[in-house]
């Protein structure tokens, strides 16, 4: 009785776990389409990478300064970019 509780349980995190993947993913392309829908009306603003004057400022700084991790920490703090897209943002910077 036991095991066949546990493996249950193991194959309700199993789907779960696919399921909260999945949605991740939806959400991910719902993002990009919102973006790009802002990049097309002129409403940069809206974006949800959209990084302000003081921000760009502030992180231009630190990577100046050699702090790579703090910027990079920065405009992950401030978008919802991810770490790769995050520190090719900092680079292009």
């Amino acid at each position: 009785m036991e095991y066949a509780l546990a493996f249950g349980f193991i194959v309700y995190i199993f789907f779960s776990y696919n399921e909260i993947t999945k949605l991740k993913k939806q959400v991910k392309a719902q993002e990009k389409q919102l973006n790009e829908c802002c990049k097309r009306t002129g409403n940069q603003e809206l974006c949800s990478y959209f990084v302000s004057d003081e921000i760009k400022e502030k992180v231009l700084h630190l990577k100046n300064s050699g702090k790579l991790t703090e910027a990079v920490k920065e405009i992950r703090l401030e978008t919802s970019m991810d770490l790769l897209e995050a520190k090719e943002y900092v680079d292009k910077l």
